[in-house]
């Protein structure tokens, strides 16, 4: 503990205010997920906030530093991760009564826009539910409504392993 404490004090000293929030939504994200009000480390770091509707799963997303490439727009596997768990949170939802989940066997992505927005959206619905195999469809918009990416994504349906923290 003592090594990890020096650590986040020697960072802590030299990071810039934006290096501080980073390093405090790290920290608030690994509570999220102990507090089990996430689902995931990863959407507990990237803030996503994820909703139902019909048989569609919506996925919300702040653009924040973390999330930037070298330009300080979204990076393109980050669209891609907001993409893949809009799918797959949507197809493991879904199974969850069965006792069953879903992994992700393939993903296109095609990007059509750069974004400019503070925020993303992931809107993820069904094209095909077998009893093996899932197709998806994602479209990744701005909150003005602005394209940005589309993603298709096909899932094999598994026994998931127990869980563990």
């Amino acid at each position: 503990m003592n090594k990890l404490q020096n650590l986040f004090e020697k960072v802590a000293e030299q990071s810039s205010e934006q290096e501080l929030s980073l390093i405090n939504d790290f920290l608030n994200a690994i509570q999220q997920k102990q507090q089990n009000r996430a689902p995931t480390y990863l959407n507990a770091v990237f803030q996503m906030d994820t909703q139902y509707e019909q048989d569609q799963c919506i996925v919300t997303m702040p653009i924040t530093p973390i999330t930037h490439n070298s330009f300080n727009m979204p990076h393109g596997g980050i669209i891609a991760t907001l993409s893949d768990n809009a799918m797959g949170f949507l197809i493991n939802k879904d199974l969850h009564p069965e006792g069953k989940g879903a992994v992700t066997t393939n993903m296109t992505i095609h990007y059509v826009k750069s974004s400019t927005e503070k925020t993303l959206i992931a809107t993820a619905k069904y094209l095909h539910k077998g009893r093996q195999t899932i197709v998806m469809e994602c479209t990744v918009t701005q909150p003005d409504g602005r394209k940005i990416a589309y993603a298709t994504g096909s899932f094999f349906v598994i026994n998931p392993p127990t869980s563990s923290k």
